[in-house]
């Protein structure tokens, strides 16, 4: 008992240090230390993952529960939706991770079998916590994409399966994290052994903008808009992948006002890159010799 309440504190370090580390990093159209987004403040950001993180290391709920319960305590503090991405991300990783911290293949092959467990109590749940963050742009989907309307009959993987083809989180659901498996962790990890972390950051954010298309941009703006912005961020990132310096910045900054003066911010692309900084730091420090002796580096 003792040891699983260690393992979750560890955990629960690794998430708060993912979503702060990543509202450090400027992000071109996304909430930032330094750019805000009107309306939307960075310090609320910060305590939406301190509120989560009070509940998704509880491993007394069951998935279903910690994700309604933490947003319904972000919406019921904060008032507004900040972070249902990362908890509808995250949550299945700290979970798993808390029950037993493992290296990066065991760790994807628990969290592959924790989401085909979700039943349909948890779905509801689920489903619930969706509705009551109301995400921008989701009454744009019709049929069982609306998630706004009442489901009677709650098949999770048939609507997973159905939403996928535009909603990068549920595409992740369906695939067991495969963009971020495959693509976002490797990148991030290259990454860190050429740039300073917050540019590593950065440029993971921007790969997976410009990899396809973002769900948030998507669901406000049309497909035609999302794949025009991916398609800026690919140019901008093989241009600041030369070399980090001066003219990077400037890059990531002209793109970021682009961005936020016309009101478009690619929110999923945050929720993916706070989710593989979690799966980073937790593939990267723990082993299971690692937290025996309580060594979380300079995480936490």
């Amino acid at each position: 008992m003792a040891k699983e309440k260690n393992t979750s504190h560890i955990i629960k370090k690794l998430f708060l240090a993912s979503c702060f580390d990543e509202i450090k990093a400027d992000k071109p159209g996304n909430v930032s230390i330094n750019s805000p987004i009107i309306g939307l403040k960075y310090q609320k950001f910060f305590r939406a993952a301190e509120i989560t993180a009070s509940v998704i290391s509880n491993n007394n709920y069951s998935l279903g529960e910690v994700i309604f319960k933490s947003c319904y305590r972000c919406m019921n503090e904060l008032n507004s939706n900040y972070n249902l991405g990362i908890i509808l991300l995250c949550a299945p990783i700290v979970r798993v991770a808390t029950r037993k911290p493992s290296e990066e293949n065991i760790l994807r092959s628990n969290l592959g079998k924790e989401i085909k467990s979700i039943g349909e109590k948890d779905a509801q749940l689920i489903f619930n916590a969706i509705k009551l963050c109301k995400p921008a742009g989701l009454k744009n989907y019709k049929g069982v994409g609306n998630l706004t309307i009442d489901i009677k009959e709650i098949d999770f993987k048939k609507i997973i399966e159905f939403s996928s083809e535009w909603d990068r989180i549920s595409r992740a659901y369906n695939n067991n994290y495969k963009e971020i498996f495959s693509i976002g962790l490797p990148f991030l990890k290259r990454l860190k052994k050429k740039f300073s972390t917050k540019f590593s950051i950065e440029c993971v954010y921007l790969n997976y903008l410009a990899l396809d298309l973002d769900s948030h941009i998507q669901r406000k703006f049309g497909k035609e808009k999302a794949q025009s912005i991916s398609n800026k961020s690919s140019q901008i990132l093989k241009t600041i992948l030369l070399k980090e310096n001066s003219k990077s910045r400037d890059l990531i900054s002209n793109f970021d006002n682009y961005l936020k003066r016309r009101k478009i911010n690619p929110g999923t692309c945050a929720d993916l890159t706070v989710t593989t900084l979690l799966i980073d730091k937790i593939t990267d420090i723990v082993s299971f010799s690692d937290l025996k002796k309580n060594k979380v580096r300079n995480y936490c």
